[in-house]
């Protein structure tokens, strides 16, 4: 058996048929869905999403996975740094929270996706709300199983909860909980190391792709996965010793020529993991 390349439309913008279309044309069979018609995917009617999902249904690819933004978010009261929460609230009241754990996982059920990503809350100084204690995290995993969905956890720099030592503590904790691996943030948090991946790799269910430059003014230049620092071509055959059946998708935040970026880190992905990817 062979992993497999996720694309994620909104990639190519916010018409979900564009990206849909290159993934057929590069030979992706499966999705991630974040945002589309200009709108985060839980903040979307149900009707758009079906509409989605027609999409996706008529040209034979299915959606692995919901990049939902659950708890990529603080207090209202808290002043959060720049966040990018694709057209999703970073200030939400605590009486909101669960409402929106359901909405993520009626989401889910449309799209027909299993995979329901989370993050870890925002780290906004004083104000910054605790990931490993949080009831709503006990009320999501409950609600998860019940809906037989999966809760995948990002390593997302910006969150509480993003560096090896703790992202294994929350995941032994929780045992319902999986990981969803973004390697290019591992590397940005100065752990992008064959240690750190070997001790994370069997809670990882999902991987995010992206590649970057450090500019000199301490900002990235996102380029194609394989044309930038992070190691990949260290890191993905030992995760693949793991586990070697995992969705690996293209997340490359690339602005200029994003088509390229994905044809390119495709090809990268599909000669660096060992086996290839399907």
């Amino acid at each position: 058996m062979q992993g497999i390349i996720v694309l994620n439309p909104d990639e190519l913008g916010q018409d979900p048929a564009v990206g849909m279309d290159a993934a057929l044309a590069l030979g992706v069979g499966h999705l991630e869905i974040r945002t589309a018609y200009g709108s985060n995917a839980l903040v979307l009617d149900d009707e758009r999403l079906r509409q989605v999902r027609r999409l996706a249904d008529e040209r034979g690819l299915r959606v692995a996975a919901l990049a939902s933004p659950l708890w990529k978010w603080c207090r209202p009261e808290a002043v959060p740094g720049k966040v990018d929460s694709f057209g999703f609230p970073t200030r939400v009241p605590a009486e909101e929270r669960e409402r929106w754990v359901d909405r993520a996982l009626a989401v889910a059920g449309i799209l027909g996706t299993d995979r329901v990503r989370v993050f870890s809350h925002l780290s906004v100084g004083e104000q910054t709300e605790t990931f490993q204690g949080d009831s709503l995290l006990t009320y999501a995993l409950k609600a998860a199983e019940q809906a037989g969905v999966r809760l995948l956890l990002e390593n997302e720099p910006v969150c509480t909860v993003a560096e090896p030592e703790l992202l294994l503590a929350v995941l032994r904790e929780h045992p319902g909980l999986g990981l969803w691996l973004d390697l290019g943030n591992l590397f940005e948090v100065g752990h992008g190391t064959a240690d750190a991946v070997d001790a994370l790799a069997p809670y990882v269910e999902y991987v995010h792709i992206k590649d970057y430059v450090p500019r000199d003014d301490g900002m990235k230049h996102f380029v194609a996965a394989g044309a930038g620092d992070v190691p990949y071509t260290d890191l993905l055959p030992i995760l693949h010793r793991a586990r070697p059946v995992l969705p690996y998708a293209l997340e490359t935040h690339v602005r200029e020529n994003p088509g390229d970026a994905l044809t390119c880190g495709a090809a990268f992905l599909r000669g660096a993991v060992p086996g290839g990817l399907a």
